[in-house]
């Protein structure tokens, strides 16, 4: 058994949403912007924890395939600033 039988058919381009946290809001944003690069995109601050430790923003980028779109994600992952892609 594949993979292929599994995965989802996801006709590009679209829009993919992520929500990525982190600590410094700057930070996560900075990462964000150099994720995306010139890519449509929307990001909008959805909420900090309840200890004020984490903010979570939600992202929300046009992506062209499938390559892009594990591209940001992977970018995302291994930025400093952030701490989870959800």
């Amino acid at each position: 058994m594949t993979d292929e039988c599994c995965s989802p058919e996801i006709e590009y381009p679209c829009p993919w949403g992520y929500r990525v946290i982190g600590s410094d809001e700057a930070a996560v944003r900075e990462a964000i912007r150099d994720a995306v690069g010139d890519a449509e995109h929307e990001l909008e601050f959805s909420r900090t924890s309840s200890k004020g430790s984490y903010v979570a923003l939600k992202l929300t980028v046009m992506v062209r395939n499938e390559a892009h779109r594990l591209g940001i994600d992977k970018h995302l992952r291994a930025h400093p600033a952030v701490r989870y892609v959800l």
